[in-house]
């Protein structure tokens, strides 16, 4: 309190509300600044009477405001109360993004669509599309348009990191013919098909689909690094060759023949040795499918000893 400033009773006080008003609006630090030496002199009772009746009268009809507006929003209906994670919510109800070429341009009516599922839109004049309601779990989005290469991108719709989708579109090379064209095309949105019917079993099962965006951040150096501590597998990772084993009991711990069940490695879909994955470069993943213990899944040829898979879906070139 400054110096020579009185405490007063609490009519005695009124008579320097009209300075305090004055000494409070500045910024924060000049306030002291402000008070003035008059505010020992007291006022004429009659001016403290009055001031006091209008400070009393301003105070009343404060409190009556805010009661006034405290029962007018408990009568709004709720679409008008303000929802304190309206965006939460929108955000975890749909899966929304944009497609570009590959200068950035957004593309405006690119057919988009979620794999194996009847959901397909198109984007907006700005290179924008929005899902309502996906269907949660691992899922394949395809974005394509004629005369550009399909994008393909899978995903765990549901997940904070990957309901919000950049997609990008570049054009076949001028060398291709219209045929190869058509059959580069069908090939990525039959390929994408495929991966969409495989991650069923990740939906139902056990398993780990690591997407593009996990292995962006994760940055690991072989893709030993990126799948172990996967839940069901065993990594092991000498000079010249990477092993997984399953770990899980019952029928797929041991092959046909006794031994522990390895996983098969599969690159692009066509199975690869042991011995070539440790010069495999998981910055051309564009995603890991993990399957520790599978019967059959879908493009893959079917395991009689029902040991489980890894594959591994590369970025085109």
């Amino acid at each position: 309190m400054p110096k020579g400033f009185k405490k007063r009773s609490p009519l005695g006080f009124v008579s320097s509300l009209p300075v305090i008003a004055l000494a409070t609006a500045p910024e924060k630090g000049h306030v002291s600044a402000m008070y003035e030496p008059r505010l020992q002199t007291p006022l004429p009772k009659t001016w403290t009477r009055s001031l006091s009746m209008i400070a009393t009268l301003i105070g009343a009809f404060l409190l009556l405001g805010d009661a006034s507006l405290l029962r007018a929003q408990s009568r709004a209906p709720a679409s008008a109360r303000p929802a304190a994670n309206g965006a939460q919510n929108a955000a975890a109800d749909a899966l929304i993004g944009t497609v570009v070429d590959v200068i950035g341009r957004p593309m405006a009516g690119v057919e988009v669509y979620i794999a194996s599922t009847d959901r397909t839109t198109r984007t907006d004049a700005r290179g924008m599309f929005r899902f309502s309601n996906p269907p949660v779990g691992p899922r394949v989005v395809v974005a394509r348009e004629l005369g550009y290469v399909p994008y393909v991108r899978e995903l765990v719709v549901g997940s904070k990191g990957n309901d919000t989708l950049a997609l990008l579109l570049r054009k076949f090379p001028r060398t291709l013919s219209t045929v190869q064209v058509r059959d580069q095309t069908t090939f990525a949105t039959t390929n994408a098909n495929i991966i969409a019917e495989r991650l069923m079993q990740l939906r139902v099962g056990s398993g780990r689909l690591f997407t593009r965006n996990d292995i962006l951040q994760m940055r690991p150096l072989s893709v030993a690094e990126l799948i172990m501590g996967v839940p069901g597998i065993a990594v092991t990772r000498g000079q010249t060759e990477i092993v997984a084993t399953s770990t899980r009991s019952g029928v797929g711990m041991m092959n046909r023949e006794g031994g522990p069940c390895q996983l098969q490695f599969f690159l692009d879909n066509t199975p690869i040795d042991n011995e070539a994955l440790p010069a495999l470069d998981p910055a051309l993943f564009r995603s890991v499918e993990v399957y520790p213990q599978v019967v059959i899944l879908t493009g893959l040829p079917v395991r009689s000893d029902r040991c489980g898979a890894v594959v591994i879906n590369t970025v085109r070139r």
